[in-house]
């Protein structure tokens, strides 16, 4: 064991301070050779060009199509003045045109910042003008949400779309690019203000080998692609597809994520591979997706109930991760049995502690900070370096590697999975988003005849 390593964990048993040094090191040996996203996705071109990499009702893109569209929009964007890093905002609905979109924006060496059509105008305004977003990709179906006085030019897939059969369709030619931003996701903001949370490349491989490892995906699957770009679930959803051979099954943008309606679409479109959170997913009847081989859920608490439906014949995964570690940090897989609800062990390449206030690792059983570190945490927060500082913080386990400080309360249990138990300021979850009270507050507080506000959770529903 390192001195390093040694000095920090003098607190614990013999026996946990060889489980934390055996985690770090297997941590570390299966970590893969990180790659770009797109770079992934072009693996499974050359391996299965004809595959259907991604449908949307009757229409369908091969690995070779989707690959050649986004190249030559890719060589469009360059042209635009798209470069390494440069933040491009992609406004559209559901489409074959977002991947494609989203594709190129990676091709071209920039970092997509998702800007939810849905959303209220004054968020997307705030987006567009704190990421400095020189260009945004849309649709003219929704480009009137966009604010009409931006330093962004806005360039809609009409209007590009007969231009790309005048650009190549080989690839730009970029080289390590995999520490480069690969997206922004904006989050809430306790201080009233969304941040945006800046992710690598580097995160995907070991994601993607995780999915592949787990998912069965040596034979291809169909994955529902149902989560907003502005939720990096979408990421998980998409990295079980396009990173692993599989077909991404997108629903149409204006259909109701649960209940009947989505039901039918999974029934339709032979869905096998799905990832909602526990409340979605408890709306879906059971009995009518045999063909559904694979559930995954996240974002919230999953009742033991929930399991002893969806578990039986399936392979069911509860993950655990933040966006400011690139989706997923750990994933427990529940038998129809589960006694007890867990977050699992971390995945190759990231790494879970439960400090106390002082840094120091807790013993089994004792509740405490939880830490996440590895391959797979963000730069930081865009343009916030004083909020950098503090959520993302030296790992004083591992000389030169970073940790971020997740806000949540977790424990360790016996057998080495960890348990989470809550949050530890005002953030909640509803429906799996991310909100922060104080967001919600300060909003509030704006109004003329409002003096002080204050929010809190309704955990009863009423």
């Amino acid at each position: 064991m390192s001195e390093l390593l040694s000095r920090q964990v003098a607190n614990l048993s013999p026996e946990q301070q060889e489980l934390l040094r055996r985690r770090l090191a297997e941590s570390k040996q299966r970590d893969a050779q990180p790659a770009a996203f797109h770079e992934l996705f072009e693996s499974w071109v050359r391996r299965d060009p004809d595959r259907v990499a991604v449908a949307f009702g009757d229409e369908q893109l091969s690995y070779a199509a989707l690959n050649r569209l986004a190249n030559r929009l890719a060589h469009l964007l360059r042209d635009r003045g798209v470069d390494r890093e440069c933040l491009v905002g992609l406004c559209m609905p559901r489409s074959l045109e977002v991947i494609v979109g989203l594709l190129a924006i990676l091709k071209a060496g920039g970092a997509y910042v998702p800007l939810d059509p849905e959303y209220p105008p004054d968020r997307l305004a705030y987006m567009i003008s704190d990421a400095a977003l020189p260009l945004v990709l849309t649709r003219r179906s929704v480009a009137g949400v966009l604010p009409e006085e931006s330093q962004a030019t806005v360039l809609a897939a009409e209007d590009f779309w007969p231009e790309l059969q005048t650009w190549p369709d080989t690839p730009v030619r970029l080289d390590g690019i995999v520490d480069d931003l690969a997206y922004v996701i904006y989050t809430s903001g306790s201080t009233g203000r969304p941040k945006g949370v800046q992710v690598t490349h580097r995160g995907f491989r070991n994601l993607a080998r995780w999915q592949f490892e787990n998912y069965g995906l040596k034979t291809p699957r169909r994955v529902l692609q149902g989560t907003s770009l502005s939720f990096d679930i979408s990421v998980w959803e998409m990295c079980a597809a396009l990173l692993s051979g599989g077909t991404l099954v997108l629903p149409d943008p204006g259909l109701k994520m649960a209940g009947s309606d989505l039901a039918d679409v999974l029934i339709e479109q032979g869905v096998e591979n799905i990832s909602l959170t526990p409340s979605a997913l408890s709306t879906l009847p059971e009995e009518a997706l045999p063909h559904v081989r694979y559930v995954t859920v996240g974002g919230e608490a999953c009742p033991l109930d929930l399991v002893r439906v969806w578990a039986p014949g399936r392979a069911f995964f509860n993950g655990y991760g933040p966006t400011e570690a690139t989706v997923g940090v750990s994933l427990a897989r529940y038998e129809p049995d589960l006694e007890r609800v867990h977050i699992g062990r971390p995945i190759s390449g990231m790494q879970a502690y439960v400090l106390d206030s002082r840094m120091q690792p807790l013993p089994v059983g004792v509740a405490g900070d939880l830490y996440v570190g590895g391959s797979g945490v963000a730069r930081g927060y865009l343009g916030r370096p004083e909020l950098t500082a503090e959520a993302f913080v030296a790992n004083p386990f591992d000389a030169g590697g970073r940790l971020y400080r997740t806000g949540d309360v977790a424990r360790l249990m016996p057998g080495g999975d960890v348990e989470f138990l809550g949050r530890a300021d005002d953030q909640v979850k509803i429906r799996g988003f991310r909100v922060e009270l104080g967001e919600i507050e300060s909003a509030l507080a704006q109004h003329p005849d409002v003096r002080h506000a204050a929010v809190l959770l309704d955990q009863d529903g009423a």
